[in-house]
């Protein structure tokens, strides 16, 4: 990318570092310069600086991410009108369907988990965690928020992000994408069925105001709990009557 794209090169230095630490999980200085490319003398100046904001925490040699991301997250979601509105349908119908539930939103092309509702320890490991940034064309709430966008916001996200391969059930041809939509769109019910990961299966419905789609309510689960009439029936029906029920709530506000 040019340099007219990242306008303060620091700051990009810096969050290189910072989602490289994310991944990570805890690295030292030598580790993240060899991850990011950055040198080691750029890496350990980045890494104080950040340190002494909070955002960075040092024990030993290691570094890692501290909880000041968390406050600043929580902070911007506590403030988000769908999420306060969302909450209660999102835990309603996780303690009504038995599965994990989530509420996604779209942000700058891609889609990022806002809530999710559920046993968290039967997902973790398989599904993004919340706040994670995932493409809109291999999820079901990816896929149902972009059914609900013009053909021409649709092609923009794409040059933007690509349809990239995730599995080998990932849809990665535009055409094929958009007949897909434009089923979704007609049902206004969306499936995942291992696009994204190859042992998962949603179902999705859309969040829709006057502006347009602001989220997606999806039921995920593995493949051996999630099949036949269950996904595709029971669990379906449930999804669409939690977005409408959202729906009617953010009209009424």
């Amino acid at each position: 990318m040019s340099d007219q794209t990242y306008p303060v090169g620091a700051v990009r230095t810096s969050f290189t570092i910072i989602e490289a630490l994310r991944e990570a999980g805890t690295a030292g200085v030598t580790e993240l310069a060899e991850k990011t490319g950055i040198s080691k003398g750029s890496v350990h100046k980045h890494l104080t600086t950040l340190r002494s904001l909070g955002y960075v925490v040092k024990e030993d040699t290691s570094y890692s991410l501290g909880y000041r991301f968390l406050g600043l997250g929580c902070r911007m979601r506590d403030r988000s009108e769908l999420f306060r509105i969302a909450r209660p349908a999102i835990d309603n119908l996780a303690d009504t369907s038995g599965a994990i539930v989530n509420l996604i939103v779209p942000e700058q092309g891609y889609g990022i988990y806002l809530y999710r509702a559920g046993d968290s320890a039967a997902v973790q490991g398989y599904l993004p965690t919340i706040g994670e940034r995932i493409y809109l064309h291999a999820t079901a709430g990816g896929k149902a928020i972009l059914s609900q966008l013009p053909r021409e916001a649709v092609e923009t996200i794409i040059e933007t992000t690509g349809l990239p391969k995730l599995t080998a059930k990932t849809t990665t041809d535009p055409d094929e994408l958009f007949a897909m939509l434009r089923s979704v769109r007609d049902r206004e019910l969306a499936f995942e069925r291992g696009e994204h990961l190859p042992s998962v299966q949603c179902v999705a419905a859309p969040i829709t105001t006057e502006d347009g789609p602001i989220g997606a309510v999806s039921v995920s689960g593995s493949i051996d709990t999630m099949s036949g009439k269950k996904l595709e029936e029971d669990l379906a029906g449930l999804v669409i009557s939690t977005a409408n029920e959202i729906e009617l709530q953010l009209f009424s506000q």
